[in-house]
């Protein structure tokens, strides 16, 4: 076989039909990731249209009896997990296996695969990395691990150890508004790409999370324990943004497994500075975690805690105690305006020179802001969080009091309208109208079979973007005073950000790269080669538009015309140049015609020359939710409520 016949056998693949041993029918779409001895695929389960799922497939060429066995033991596990009366939420779901057959130079080969639940969201070794070294929000920490607790209990209950549990392994997904951890691959696929972070294994196992006992001969001592190991590695690696054992370049494999054996411990107290800020106030809890890491990774297996409930009922008592802390939020419960804020009493950085922004609103305490919207005319900024519905005026935030049986948990987003309104939306219909006097209006013919995940609204209307609860298909809604105009477009599955352009037509983008032209009762997709999630979009002043997405992308959408003929102007995609890698997930345009994006990381970028240039931020390593520029001042917003302020020019 050359080196070229895998990846042809791969590329063959795709398009291809799968029947699993119950009978029902796998329909290979994309590739997700690969590995030494297996692919992963997207696949539709049932119908060519059905809903997504993943297919991971071994590789002909990798068949042997080690990895059958691994195969067939994975599938028996996911089966008993999987078959109780109520399976684990936290445990991705199993659907089916069986045998595919592929002609392979002449001769019939059977490779064995396994469907599963599709998670579509990133993993927590990838959410851990853009975070570039700093320790998750608290809040999210205990919510995270908790979740994955959970998991490793129902795992230990039915007699099974997971062994390779680490970050890569923990998907993240988010179910009716609020994020959940699923615990993966049981040892079949190692699908590459996932995380920034290379982890080299020996003897199956993954250095830096799998205790010493993996790499005895055998394997005697791998019991309940060594999944306790691992996820005190995992709590360790959420809290402070390093890795607990780390394998160093260059370094011999065997020596990282010597230092687990008689190296001190990890210390969460030692690495103080990149914890969540109400944790590095409290050297007590520090030494709590101190002392319970370092039980949890001992050497030896019989000296851990006796059951992961055990070891996460002391971590959950100590990280709650840190956060029954009073909070740090001034409880003003109405959207009643003060005066203007005054101009900054401190000179403002060149934010364009690269110069330093200054914290314009302190952070939030425990909280994670999803989305952020300003308000020019008084100089506000309003933000929906994990708990709650803020607004910011005069440097602190304020709560705004919601509707009775309004939960914020379903809530994904707020916009900005007029007089002082705001439009907040989100899953199961949710949308409506909150005034300035604390009236509210719902909006007409859009709370029925949607999840809302975006809301334009600069030209005073209303136009939401979201899916279609009952069918992977993406929405966008016209909403006027009495009634809205729905357009349902096919070829996309969820549309997360909308923009009006000049011309009036909708433009809206989403997941897996999907960007739609809506144009009276016309629609029309614009291709640009997908290769990422698109997650916001800004008209400019051209006629076109610009958006934004994962992995950096940034497309200019610009209006071009057939010379000569008499043909409709069309919009046309190009993907341009951006200095960074992370997830992008705002953009707005000053009134110059310049867009101003900001995305995870702190990234902060403006374009310039059809190249979007990085703009350091030294203030803050928190991902930004919003961004804007008004009278020259660029103002953004961190996950966890901090608001800095620059000058653009």
């Amino acid at each position: 076989m050359t080196n070229h016949a895998p990846h042809r056998i791969r590329d063959s693949l795709i398009g291809t039909t799968l029947l699993g041993e119950g009978g029902t029918r796998f329909h290979l779409r994309a590739l997700l990731g690969e590995g030494g001895q297996g692919w992963v695929f997207k696949a539709n389960y049932d119908d060519p249209d059905g809903f997504w799922i993943v297919v991971k497939i071994l590789r002909p060429e990798g068949l042997s009896r080690e990895t059958l066995e691994r195969f067939e033991k994975e599938t028996r596990v996911l089966q008993m997990l999987g078959g109780v009366s109520a399976p684990n939420p936290n445990i991705v779901r199993f659907y089916d296996h069986g045998f595919h057959k592929m002609e392979l130079y002449g001769s019939t080969v059977v490779v064995p695969f396994i469907a599963l639940e599709y998670v579509d969201g990133p993993t927590l070794a990838t959410v851990i990395d853009a975070d570039a070294g700093q320790g998750l929000p608290l809040a999210r920490t205990l919510r995270l691990m908790k979740q994955v607790a959970r998991a490793l209990h129902s795992v230990h209950e039915h007699r099974i150890v997971h062994r390779d549990l680490k970050p890569s392994n923990i998907m993240l997904a988010t179910q009716h508004g609020q994020e959940v951890a699923k615990v993966t691959d049981f040892g079949l696929v190692k699908a590459p790409g996932l995380s920034a972070k290379a982890t080299a294994t020996i003897a199956g196992a993954t250095l830096g999370y799998a205790p010493p006992e993996q790499y005895e001969m055998g394997n005697t001592r791998v019991v309940a324990q060594t999944d306790i190991f691992s996820f005190a590695t995992i709590l360790f690696e959420t809290l402070t943004g390093h890795v607990a054992f780390p394998h160093r370049a260059g370094e011999s494999p065997l020596r990282t497994v010597a230092r687990m054996l008689s190296g001190d411990r990890p210390q969460v107290s030692a690495q103080a500075a990149t914890t969540p800020p109400e944790l590095r106030a409290r050297p007590d809890a520090l030494a709590a975690l101190d002392a319970e890491i370092a039980r949890a990774t001992a050497p030896d297996p019989a000296a851990r805690h006796g059951s992961i409930l055990e070891l996460w009922g002391s971590v959950e008592s100590i990280l709650r105690n840190v956060m029954s802390a009073p909070p740090d939020l001034d409880d003003a419960p109405t959207l009643q305006h003060p005066k203007r804020m005054s101009a900054p009493d401190q000179p403002v950085a060149d934010a364009a020179g690269g110069g330093r922004f200054r914290v314009a609103v302190r952070a939030l305490a425990r909280e994670r802001l999803r989305c952020a919207a300003f308000c020019h005319e008084d100089r506000s900024i309003y933000a929906v969080g994990t708990t709650g519905v803020y607004r910011s005026h005069g440097g602190s935030w304020a709560r705004i009091t919601l509707p009775a049986g309004v939960d914020v948990r379903a809530l994904r987003g707020v916009a900005t309208g007029r007089d002082g309104e705001i439009v907040l939306y989100g899953d199961s219909g949710l949308a409506f109208v909150l005034g300035a006097n604390a009236s509210v209006r719902a909006l007409p013919g859009v709370d029925g079979d949607f999840n809302w995940l975006g809301a334009f609204t600069d030209d005073g209307d209303c136009v939401l973007a979201g899916e279609r609860r009952s069918r992977a298909q993406g929405v966008l809604a016209e909403v006027g005073a009495n009634a809205s105009h729905l357009h349902t477009i096919p070829g996309t599955s969820k549309l997360l950000a909308a923009t009006r352009l000049a011309s009036g037509a909708l433009l809206g983008c989403g997941m897996h790269g999907d960007l739609a032209q809506v144009t009276g009762s016309t629609q029309e997709l614009i291709g640009w080669g997908r290769t990422g999630h698109l997650y916001a979009v800004c008209r400019n002043n051209t006629g076109g538009a610009f958006a934004v997405g994962s992995g950096g992308h940034a497309l200019a959408i610009t209006l071009k015309t057939a010379i000569g003929h008499e043909v409709a102007p069309a919009l046309v995609a190009t993907l341009e140049a951006v200095q960074t890698t992370r997830d992008l997930t705002a953009v707005k345009l000053a009134s110059d015609g310049t867009p101003w994006a900001v995305g995870h990381s702190a990234r902060l970028l403006k374009r310039k020359n059809a190249v979007w240039t990085r703009v350091q931020l030294d203030e803050t390593k928190a991902n930004l939710v919003a961004v804007t520029v008004h009278d020259r001042l660029v103002s953004v917003v961190a996950e966890d409520g901090t608001v800095l302020e620059g000058r653009a020019d």
